[in-house]
């Protein structure tokens, strides 16, 4: 979710080509794969979808709106694929610099210089609004840590305008915990099958975590938003990233059309079946749903990889230009919110004219905001990440 200036690393097509078992010394970028940044925007554009069509949740009598709410309630599946094109991403970095000098040094150095400074700016300004004590603003202090995922967060407190505000960024707390262990784990294995072994066995770990975790009466927002129960995606796309680089290269990208066809269409029965497919609702989702939505992530991202339709449709410029800037829309978007609902609610008496302002007024600050934010304050940071690795 975080670098939308992250390359996919990996090999040519070429049944040729040599088999990587382990990152060779000289360490080269590849070239950038513009249909990946459209998998960004898809993922940004589902979470647009999930939060800011919000004005009537209301069953009406008409099957059609039903459906088109049942379609935005879906919409938060959005942070799954930005998950797994997280781990797909990192993944294949962190195995081809294994032969680099400075390892840790250059990946936590680039991670901090694309990630702190939009993060902790907003929480800068989020603390000279809010002024807040442990006791009336105990989540900012949270953020600072990155633990809006735990229990931390969520426990013994109630709705308050920061957590309103801020609530959507427990995703990036649970990539950033992910990083803070997988880097030292491909370092100290190195070789890519043994590290295949160990992300498909970890990744198969994060749905018997929410079982048993569920079982002995875990929240389902804690299976939600722990990183021990949501690192399947991310695992899923360091899989990925790892047999790419592997002689079943060919293979493992013909195998995902029909991959992901089959974890859609099992999504698609469980909402069938129980009625709905929103986490907050759904016992399956939090059980099995999340490792069908990893197959699901990781499959579109192995899809995009083989020239094809797929690919096609994301070199949508539209898609491109939403996943060049998801940090920044991500980060914000939520607490845009604050400068305008109140007189839209007021003002605005129409259900459907509603519908339409929200997400309208959202996105006409939202995003000149973020295209802002990434050329005049983002990037003079980044500017400096090549002094931290490969050009």
């Amino acid at each position: 979710m975080a670098d939308s200036a992250l390359v996919a690393q990996v090999p040519p097509q070429s049944g040729t080509q040599p088999v990587q078992e382990t990152a060779a010394p000289d360490t080269k970028r590849m070239p950038h794969i513009t249909a990946l940044d459209g998998v960004r925007g898809l993922a940004i554009l589902l979470v647009l979808l999930f939060h800011l069509l919000r004005s009537n949740d209301a069953p009406t009598s008409s099957a059609i709106i039903n459906l088109i709410l049942k379609l935005r309630d879906t919409g938060w599946i959005g942070v799954d694929l930005f998950f797994a094109l997280s781990g797909f991403l990192i993944t294949g970095i962190l195995f081809d610099s294994l032969g680099a000098q400075h390892y840790f040094r250059n990946f936590y150095v680039r991670r901090v210089l694309r990630i702190f400074p939009l993060y902790y700016g907003v929480l800068l300004i989020l603390f000279l609004i809010f002024r807040p004590t442990w006791h009336s603003g105990r989540q900012l202090y949270v953020l600072l840590f990155y633990l809006q995922n735990t229990p931390v967060w969520w426990h013994g407190s109630q709705s308050t305008p920061i957590k309103d505000l801020t609530g959507h960024l427990w995703s990036l707390a649970a990539e950033e915990q992910f990083y803070f262990v997988w880097p030292f784990i491909v370092f100290w294995v190195r070789e890519r099958r043994r590290l295949l072994w160990i992300a498909l066995i970890l990744a198969l770990m994060a749905p018997v975590a929410r079982i048993l975790m569920l079982a002995h009466g875990a929240t389902i927002e804690a299976t939600y938003k722990m990183t021990i129960c949501r690192c399947d995606s991310l695992l899923a796309g360091a899989w990925l990233a790892l047999a790419v680089r592997g002689p079943r290269r060919a293979a493992v990208l013909r195998a995902a059309t029909p991959a992901f066809w089959l974890a859609a269409l099992a999504c698609l029965a469980i909402g069938i079946h129980s009625g709905n497919f929103h986490w907050q609702e759904n016992r399956t989702v939090n059980t099995i749903g999340y490792t069908l939505l990893a197959i699901c992530g990781t499959s579109l991202i192995a899809m995009v990889l083989r020239a094809g339709f797929t690919a096609s449709l994301m070199k949508a410029r539209v898609l491109r230009w939403l996943g060049k800037y998801s940090y920044g829309i991500y980060i914000i978007h939520m607490m845009i919110g604050a400068t305008y609902s109140g007189f839209l609610y007021s003002h605005v008496h129409s259900k459907v004219a509603l519908h339409i302002a929200i997400p309208l007024c959202n996105l006409l600050i939202t995003l000149p905001l973020a295209w802002l934010s990434f050329r005049f304050y983002e990037q003079p940071f980044l500017r400096l990440k090549r002094y931290f690795g490969p050009a």
